[in-house]
């Protein structure tokens, strides 16, 4: 049975979370045994709980760190004296420098952003150690693979496997209507749904402005802003006297506002592998996003979705346009967005593509 640890240094339940709590409930409890660390107060610890065949262990001076001398003491201690085949973190150097003074096994480690290659001499220095920190590099998605060699990282120690994500519980015909009818929403309204963080990143400023533009053009529909972030009011003031957008604020469980959703869209300026449009695949939805990171492998235009560049509020309304009157275009996109997630990008097939790559580096480890 191959010993796997599992780190994960934030404290709230984003995307390195979301990949954890995807993988515990998976993995294959014949052949892995699972030892999971995350910081102390953690927002994981109650939904680790629930899981079965796993051992959760708390470690100090984690919290949101990447790097903390007394966190890498302390992991240190965890690894010494353990046969570990595995140890796979998640943006936590602390880790990796443990795991390495520990000969804890390979270590492997996942991007799960685009990080700017920064500049030289930094950016050199900083390759030649992520590479002596690490065995291999496993990037969510092909513009990240790309994005980790640009930072330096050696082609070879590169591998990609695919974020993949719960199907999201889809509602009844009848329960759609009604949460639609609830809120207002009238059958001839097509509705644009953004699920992000109100941050600059994300382009919702973008968003709003190809919502106006969209209406001024006669198009019907309404523009839901879910989630909560710095922007929050700066954002509201540029939709001021629009009505049909509609900020939620944060909500714990999206999944009633997306089943009312008919197109997904995300504005940002950069996106490693956007778990927002795997979720909307999974229940069919077409997602109109920009054309940067990792939204090309997901989007494909004039099957799944329309690309627009970003900033382009112009591009974007077409699109909006184009997806709200062409009936039978929007049908073949959401049929096929369906069936690229269920062939691609499912929760159980990210969790067999890791496990596989597991038992490929450890068996080439052990022949070294």
């Amino acid at each position: 049975m191959m010993n796997v640890y599992q780190v994960v240094s934030d404290t709230n339940v984003g995307g390195a979370g979301r990949y954890l709590l995807n993988y515990v409930k998976h993995f294959n409890r014949e052949h892995f045994k699972v030892t999971v660390l995350i910081p102390e107060n953690s927002m994981l610890k109650p939904l680790l709980n629930d899981v079965a065949d796993i051992t959760v262990i708390e470690v100090p001076f984690m919290a949101d760190k990447s790097y903390d001398k007394r966190c890498v003491k302390a992991m240190q201690e965890i690894f010494n004296g353990e046969k570990i085949d595995i140890v796979h973190t998640h943006a936590s150097l602390s880790a990796r420098i443990a795991a390495r003074r520990a000969r804890a096994g390979v270590v492997v480690s996942t991007r799960h952003c685009i990080e700017p290659p920064g500049r030289f001499p930094t950016s050199v220095v900083k390759g030649i150690l992520n590479n002596l920190l690490c065995d291999v590099y496993v990037a969510v998605s092909d513009a990240v693979a790309q994005n980790l060699a640009d930072c330096g990282i050696k082609r070879e120690k590169i591998q990609t496997v695919c974020n993949g994500v719960e199907p999201v519980t889809k509602l009844s015909e009848t329960e759609r209507y009604a949460e639609r009818n609830k809120r207002g929403i009238l059958e001839d309204e097509t509705v644009f749904g953004v699920f992000a963080r109100l941050e600059e990143v994300k382009g919702h400023q973008y968003f709003i402005e190809a919502a106006k533009q969209f209406l001024k053009k006669g198009g019907r529909g309404k523009f839901l802003i879910v989630g909560d972030g710095s922007l929050m009011e700066e954002l509201k003031k540029q939709a001021a006297g629009v009505p049909e957008i509609i900020f939620t604020g944060y909500v714990p469980d999206t999944a009633t506002l997306l089943n009312i959703t008919d197109v997904n869209v995300l504005s940002s300026r950069s996106e490693a592998m956007s778990l927002a449009i795997l979720e909307a695949m999974s229940l069919g939805i077409p997602t109109i996003a920009t054309n940067v990171g990792g939204n090309p492998q997901l989007v494909k235009p004039k099957e799944n979705g329309l690309l627009t560049e970003f900033s382009d509020s112009g591009g974007m309304a077409e699109a909006f346009l184009k997806m709200a009157a062409n009936k039978a275009f929007y049908k073949q996109c959401a049929e096929h967005a369906g069936e690229l997630y269920r062939r691609q990008y499912t929760a159980e097939i990210m969790v067999k593509n890791l496990e596989k790559l597991y038992e490929e580096v450890a068996n080439e480890s052990s022949r070294k």
